[in-house]
């Protein structure tokens, strides 16, 4: 039997080989797996990752990250800093560029997704 570490920035459904796992909210959590190649995925509400095929032996655990889109934190802080100097001056031009930074993430919420959440590996031996 080998291991597979989860850890999670955001909530989700982890599945295994096309089998629902559990659920992980921002923690870490272990799940024990037969040794070979195994597919994982997340999916949370419509918007799912990438599967990630990873290879699991006894000698090792294999520790997956499990994150929300690309840069999420950059665009919270703009659009935060927007929102702010639009109620401090009133100045719409700052409304005009809060709502163009607002696409980003509503690209991953339609369009993108498939590419919601990210899945990335790494093994400790």
């Amino acid at each position: 039997m080998g291991t597979i570490k989860i850890n999670s920035t955001t909530g989700a459904k982890i599945f295994i080989d096309n089998v629902a796992s559990g659920t992980i909210n921002k923690q870490s959590k272990t799940f024990n797996v037969s040794n070979g190649q195994h597919q994982i995925y997340a999916k949370a509400a419509w918007c799912s990752s990438q599967p990630l095929t990873v290879n699991v032996t006894d000698q090792k655990t294999t520790i997956v990250t499990l994150n929300s889109f690309k840069h999420e934190t950059l665009f919270k802080a703009a659009f935060m800093l927007l929102a702010g100097l639009l109620l401090f001056t009133k100045n719409m031009i700052f409304a005009v560029f809060a709502a163009i930074v607002f696409l980003y993430p509503l690209y991953y919420l339609t369009f993108g997704k498939n590419n919601y959440l990210q899945l990335s590996e790494k093994t400790i031996t």
